[in-house]
């Protein structure tokens, strides 16, 4: 089968002839052709000397084989208490915890990253980049109440277009917390998909009354059908759907993880199953997740979650960067 043949079965795409020629003289690549692929993500143009011309989206869209496309994430609550050297928590926690931060997210090759409580004040998140990510793009999640607050922040690898971001509280009385959200363009388009919506989440400990609106206005469409939420839900698995609802709406996730302990240190202490992964994605996998051990106890990081790092697999569009017919 020619290859551009092979293209097209394997993307459902549908082949037609421009200008009214003839399917005889199509077939025989004696006219200029069109193949469209349904995802309005990818152009082809096929002249009669079989050269094919590929949309340049699509040139640079670099897929796993298969056709997935990777979503390395690395998420974590450091806890407020590292972050303002408080109840034991050392002068120098911060500083190494954002360090260690990088290091962990350096090593699950991350494409996205949420940082809970790593933050410069009660309610403003730290810049992830000093601390061994330069040239992330970061988008914060400032929650200000009182003389107290809350912070979440996501950060994006070089190659993602951030769009349009904002954040905010997630309720308007003692229990709110923050979130972070971003409607963001990947390196390589995922099918159905033009823009992914990506949450970053401190859940509060009794239900999300506040942020939806925030969510709406950042990711508009892509909320319905193309999100993928981290962080600290403060409830397993199971609960995620409903908080999902509560916060970016449309299609909900059918699948959380990881669903194990993550909360808190010191483990005689407390005790959570917390922290989680969601997409709306239909057709997306989760490949693996990885619940890091405690981090730096010298430096008495009170009430530090475990990080997680986790790798989805995405639905992508094939890519035809090397393909002739």
């Amino acid at each position: 089968m020619p290859a551009l043949a092979r293209v097209l079965a394997a993307s459902g795409a549908l082949l037609g002839c421009v200008a009214g020629a003839s399917a005889l003289a199509c077939q025989a690549g004696d006219e200029v052709c069109a193949a469209r692929v349904g995802n309005d993500h990818v152009l082809l143009q096929v002249g009669g000397r079989g050269g094919l011309e590929i949309d340049n989206e699509l040139k640079t869209a670099p897929l796993l084989p298969g056709g997935a496309v990777k979503l390395s994430a690395f998420f974590w609550n450091v806890h407020w208490e590292c972050s303002a050297a408080a109840r034991g928590a050392t002068g120098n926690c911060k500083q190494r915890i954002g360090e260690r931060f990088a290091e962990l997210a350096k090593e699950a090759d991350a494409d996205v990253v949420a940082s809970i409580e790593l933050a410069d004040s009660a309610s403003q998140p730290a810049e992830i980049s000093k601390y061994g990510l330069p040239g992330w793009k970061q988008v914060d999640g400032p929650c200000n109440v009182g003389q107290g607050g809350d912070t979440a922040a996501l950060a994006f690898a070089p190659g993602w277009e951030v769009e349009k971001g904002g954040g905010g509280c997630l309720r308007t009385d003692y229990d709110t917390r923050a979130f972070a959200v971003a409607r963001v363009k990947p390196p390589s388009p995922v099918r159905g998909c033009p823009s992914l919506c990506v949450v970053a989440i401190h859940a509060p400990h009794t239900s999300i009354n506040a942020g939806k609106d925030i969510v709406q206005d950042v990711c508009g469409a892509a909320a319905d059908a193309c999100g993928v939420a981290m962080g600290d839900w403060n409830i397993p698995a199971s609960g995620v759907a409903g908080l999902w609802g509560a916060l970016i709406g449309g299609t909900p996730p059918s699948l959380a993880v990881p669903d194990q302990r993550t909360c808190c240190w010191p483990e005689s202490d407390h005790y959570g199953i917390f922290d989680h992964i969601a997409t709306s994605i239909d057709g997306a996998e989760h490949v693996s997740q990885t619940v890091h051990p405690y981090q730096l106890l010298e430096e008495k990081p009170m009430k530090q979650h475990r990080a997680v790092s986790a790798l989805l697999h995405l639905p992508g569009v094939a890519s035809l960067t090397s393909l002739k017919s």
